[in-house]
């Protein structure tokens, strides 16, 4: 059976935001990915107690398990399209927005 190539990414049926999805990478780029969405968004923000990081962005939330794979994306009110864009350039995702 054949992987699909990465990034990719699945939707989160049970957030109250129906426009919430989990983006999954290369294990051996999720290091330097997290390094450049805190430059661009904001500090990343570790809860060890969780085994949660987070970076709260001004039209999203950026979570995953520590370890950093997969991300989750939760979009607020604020988020627009261009956001989506932007996010999705730094992700190197090219799926549907």
């Amino acid at each position: 059976m054949r992987e699909a190539p990465l990034p990719t990414r699945a939707p989160v049926p049970a957030c109250i935001h129906p426009q919430t999805f989990k983006y999954f990478f290369h294990r051996d780029t999720v290091t330097e990915l997290w390094r450049r969405l805190a430059e661009r968004y904001g500090t990343l923000k570790m809860n060890g107690a969780f085994r949660m990081m987070e970076i709260e962005g001004e039209h999203f939330f950026l979570r995953s398990v520590i370890g950093g794979n997969p991300i989750t994306v939760i979009r607020k009110r604020s988020c627009t399209d261009a956001a989506i864009a932007e996010l999705h350039a730094i992700f190197g995702y090219e799926g549907p927005p």
